[in-house]
């Protein structure tokens, strides 16, 4: 038997208690739809996805954690992931209000 993957950012102190939760939720539920998930990927645009999921069909989804509206207003380089993936998610708390994610993002809801 295998042990369980480690669903877990790398914990290199740049992310919250919070950021590092939202991350393991949306590790596990991609995992769920079988999926395989990377964290911290360096893209070909040079910027780096929180998560990339790369899906049983060969789709290519980008996740961005955001853990606070502060994170979000804060950071823009999102919109540059767009053109490395077939589809780009947000992954929030559920304590962060929906509304501010823009509508033709996808939206995962973390439970902490």
């Amino acid at each position: 038997m295998r042990p369980a993957p480690n669903l877990a950012l790398p914990a290199d102190g740049r992310q919250s208690e919070t950021a590092l939760a939202v991350a393991r939720g949306a590790r596990r539920l991609f995992r769920s739809l079988g999926f395989s998930t990377l964290v911290e990927l360096t893209l070909a645009s040079g910027r780096r996805a929180d998560i990339v999921a790369l899906g049983p069909g060969g789709e290519i989804h980008v996740v961005e954690i955001k853990s606070s509206v502060a994170d979000y207003r804060a950071d823009r380089k999102w919109r540059d992931y767009r053109d490395d993936c077939d589809r780009f998610w947000f992954a929030i708390p559920r304590e962060l209000p929906a509304d501010i994610i823009p509508a033709d993002a996808g939206l995962i809801l973390a439970d902490l």
